[in-house]
């Protein structure tokens, strides 16, 4: 009997201490629950709240992109020659008129010699002819003027033989018809002698035409055409061998050195960006560039100037996508592409600037996130603010308001019952409604808050959850 005793005792205990380790289990686990149906409710019981404010809506684009010259040009030259001194680097400030490089003129210089030369031995074999020539013409209008006064006697002596006999019509007392055809042929003597003296005039100017053309065409033969053009163009190559800067400014570019030759009348030796006046060269997006039109007003920041801004305008849109043709003439592959000119002359080529074109200016007016604008079952636009209870509580109320334009992430309120300072809720779930109760949070402290939140703020508060507890 003793024997089956003892197991019994053993497994009483083993009892006991199942059941004391079940205790303190159900314990941790009913602690553990209590803590997060606490943490539950604090959190069913929060909403994000924020002061309704006035924000300036101007509808505005962003841009970046560097300082350039108002103008570039390239110095070239018509000179084919070795280039002997280079005078500049990249960075010079220099001013028009200075001289950037020369090439060499000895071979110009010798051919421009030659070619007088032999231009002075056929003008002094022609000039005989021309001589010639030109006496034609002189006895051309002598000639002329012997005829038009013949042709003028004539036209005068027929008027006076018309006079006689008009006189003499007027006093016949019977006036026959002998003498009204005689009155008759006088006057038509008189229209004769008119013709016959223009056609002399014609007759005798297109003798003097002739002679006049042929004296051209002698000067022609004396000089010419090739010879001209090759003369003209050697002294136009060697004044350009003296390289000068067509313009005040900056050196961004030397594109030869001594001993280079120079081989192609177009190519860039050395390329000077007006610095007189500035531009801001940027890529615009394709959902932008429709917006901007020139004239607009931008606003242009850069790390150089600190928070100091600068004052700017859109002179010029390229809406062709793939290059952009500066005012330049200078074509760069790119897509679409805007020039503002720049009211500041302490800004260095090729620094980096940022931008806010001026599409729409509207100023400070009552916005809120579009968002969290609302619409009733009668077709009311409305929101919820928070309306503070005693206990610290807040109390979800409906304001109805009218909407005006949007821009970027918010919407205008141009009437209703929504006031600057009202407590907006901020509830893009769409969970709280009108009459539930909560514990209102602000989402930003008063210094984080300003009259224009960024794209940016707006964005992250838009992820904020929201959960409400309803009345009770």
């Amino acid at each position: 009997m003793g024997d089956k005793t003892k197991p019994k005792k053993g497994k009483k205990k083993v009892v006991i201490i199942v059941l004391v380790v079940l205790v303190v289990v159900a314990a941790i686990i009913g602690s553990s629950v209590k803590k997060m149906t606490s943490q539950v409710a604090t959190a069913v019981n929060t909403v994000e709240v924020e002061p309704v404010q006035k924000r300036d809506l101007s509808d505005t684009i962003s841009l970046k992109g560097t300082v350039s010259g108002i103008t570039k040009n390239n110095a070239t030259s018509k000179a084919l020659a070795e280039i002997t001194a280079v005078n500049v680097q990249v960075g010079d400030i220099v001013k028009e008129g200075d001289v950037l490089c020369t090439l060499d003129s000895s071979t110009i210089q010798d051919q421009i010699a030659d070619l007088e030369k032999n231009m002075s031995d056929t003008n002094a074999t022609d000039s005989i002819n021309s001589q010639q020539t030109a006496e034609t013409v002189s006895r051309a209008k002598e000639d002329q003027q012997t005829q038009l006064a013949a042709a003028q006697k004539a036209i005068d002596d027929a008027k006076d033989a018309y006079n006689a006999q008009s006189i003499m019509w007027d006093k016949s007392e019977d006036k026959s018809d002998a003498e009204f055809q005689s009155l008759l042929a006088a006057q038509k003597a008189v229209t004769t002698a008119e013709e016959d003296y223009q056609k002399v005039l014609e007759t005798t100017n297109r003798a003097i035409a002739d002679a006049q053309l042929a004296v051209e065409l002698d000067k022609y033969k004396t000089t010419d055409s090739t010879s001209k053009d090759k003369l003209t163009d050697l002294k136009e190559q060697l004044a350009d061998c003296n390289i000068t800067a067509p313009c005040g400014g900056v050196v961004t570019a030397v594109n030869v050195s001594v001993g280079d030759v120079n081989a192609d009348s177009k190519t860039a030796l050395v390329t000077i960006e007006d610095t007189s006046s500035l531009k801001m060269v940027a890529t615009v997006e394709e959902a932008d560039i429709l917006k901007i039109e020139e004239g607009m007003k931008a606003t242009v920041t850069a790390d150089a100037m600190g928070d100091e801004t600068i004052n700017g305008t859109v002179t010029r849109v390229v809406r062709v996508k793939g290059q952009s043709t500066g005012s330049d003439g200078q074509t760069t592959s790119g897509g679409y592409s805007v020039e503002i000119s720049l009211d500041n002359k302490e800004l260095l080529v090729g620094m980096e600037v940022k931008a806010k074109v001026m599409i729409k200016e509207k100023g400070e007016v009552l916005a809120i996130p579009y968002d969290l604008v609302k619409t009733d079952d009668d077709g009311n636009t409305y929101v919820l603010v928070a309306e503070a209870n005693a206990d610290g509580s807040a109390t979800a109320v409906k304001k109805n308001i009218t909407v005006g334009e949007e821009v970027d992430y918010y919407t205008e309120v141009t009437g209703g019952d929504l006031a600057e300072g009202d407590k907006l809720i901020y509830d893009y779930s769409g969970t709280v409604t009108e009459g539930q109760q909560f514990t209102p949070e602000q989402m930003y402290s008063e210094q984080d808050m300003g009259t224009g939140a960024s794209t940016d703020e707006t964005s992250d508060a838009e992820g904020m959850s929201t959960s409400v507890e309803g009345n009770e």
